[in-house]
């Protein structure tokens, strides 16, 4: 049977909300899942029309909730058994715990795929969940300003300008990253900012993995491929980036689940790992990585990472 390629063509938006605090207050260091968490509940509040009685709901596949918190897919590649997320994600590096009125917390949404479209529910919900409060201390905010993937301003203020709110390709980022980082013998060093939750051999990894990294990263390239209606395959590796060394350490992030009905820890790993030999099929599913995330949990910011070149190991050489 002919292999079905994948595309890196794939639609995506990188979008920058700048939150102007109204008062002094404290927020978590790891913010992204109060982000997640209070973005599905003011969808919820917003456009909920069955009580939250989704089991049996005869408006399912047109609910913007669905449609914004999830990725419905069909079909879907045989090892999405849940409703993984994939049509969007949530970013924040910012880890300061005190914020002052007039700070503003920067953190990003990233769509892919016809999440593309749904941005006036995404700038709704935060819009609302400013009012209403982040986190158990209830911090009120403003969006001040939304910018695109190159630093326009789609929202300033009250004032909204879709003229700016223009997609991008995977393709293109790739291209764009592969003439940032330049040539370098296929030396790279890959940073994880947020924990890694992935299993490999079905176990969930405490250290890193050549062939799970590449294969995460396509996979998830996979699921987005068939959100965007191309039900390709999973490529077939050659060979796979050298391991030189690495550094790992294990994190876990607390936050309220509201489906549960209490505290949840998802747990991962993070550090760097020093690649030597990297094949370029294997590049430019890691570069695309970056945009995607990979593993588990990437709705709530995990699995984020960049590569650069490993230039300390050049410089040795």
């Amino acid at each position: 049977m002919e292999q079905k390629k994948m595309t890196f063509d794939i639609p995506y938006i990188r979008l920058g909300f700048y939150a102007e605090m109204l008062a002094d207050t404290r927020l978590p260091a790891s913010k992204v899942s109060a982000l997640r968490g209070g973005m599905g509940e003011m969808l919820l509040r917003q456009n909920c029309v069955n009580d939250r009685k989704c089991d049996g709901c005869m408006f399912h596949q047109a609910c913007p909730v669905y449609r914004t918190l999830y990725t419905p897919m069909d079909p879907k590649p045989r090892y999405v058994t849940g409703q993984e997320s994939v049509g969007y994600l949530l970013e924040c590096s910012d880890r300061s715990e005190f914020m002052r009125k007039g700070d503003r917390l920067v953190f990003h949404l990233v769509l892919f795929g016809e999440s593309i479209v749904y941005f006036n529910l995404y700038l709704q919900a935060f819009a609302l969940l400013g009012m209403s409060g982040l986190g158990s201390a209830r911090t009120q905010f403003r969006i001040a300003e939304v910018r695109n993937t190159e630093g326009g301003k789609i929202v300033s203020g009250n004032h909204v300008d879709m003229g700016k709110y223009r997609y991008s390709l995977v393709s293109d980022y790739i291209k764009r990253r592969k003439a940032e980082l330049g040539f370098c013998d296929g030396k790279y060093r890959l940073t994880f900012t947020a924990p890694l939750a992935m299993k490999y051999q079905k176990e969930y990894m405490n250290r890193f993995y050549a062939e799970a990294l590449v294969k995460g990263a396509a996979r998830r390239v996979q699921m987005l491929n068939y959100y965007i209606g191309n039900d390709a395959d999973l490529p077939e590796f050659s060979r796979y980036p050298v391991i030189r060394s690495q550094t790992v350490r294990k994190e876990s992030v607390k936050r309220y689940s509201h489906t549960q009905g209490g505290p949840v820890t998802l747990r991962g790993i993070s550090g760097q790992v020093f690649f030597q030999d990297m094949p370029e099929e294997c590049l430019n599913y890691l570069i695309a990585g970056e945009l995607t995330h990979m593993g588990k949990c990437s709705s709530f910011g995990f699995g984020k990472y960049y590569l650069e070149q490993d230039r300390f190991y050049l410089q040795e050489k």
